[in-house]
């Protein structure tokens, strides 16, 4: 069974993927986390199974085996430090 931080981060996924975001702003990401750690752990099952169309929120093999599919960008998964990205040449105003 996934733990809750597991379904916190794939529920953020999905709401940064149907957003279409490839660089989500730090402050945006905070407040979205804020509002799915606000959600019960029975309306993050049930949140998660409606937008993975499952048809029953409390079958945990099928939820386990949905969000193992939900792919999760490389930017969330990796959290957020503040620190500009340095995976690159740096630009000048990171210099």
């Amino acid at each position: 069974m996934a733990d809750r931080a597991t379904k916190e981060r794939k529920l953020m996924a999905l709401m940064v993927n149907d957003l279409g975001i490839v660089d989500i702003e730090e402050t945006e990401m905070k407040k979205m986390n804020e509002e799915v750690r606000g959600l019960s752990d029975e309306d993050l099952d049930g949140t998660l199974a409606s937008r993975l169309d499952l048809a029953d929120p409390t079958d945990e093999d099928a939820l386990d085996y949905a969000l193992a599919g939900v792919q999760e960008p490389e930017r969330l998964s990796e959290g957020f430090t503040g620190a500009p990205n340095m995976s690159h040449e740096a630009r000048p105003e990171e210099r």
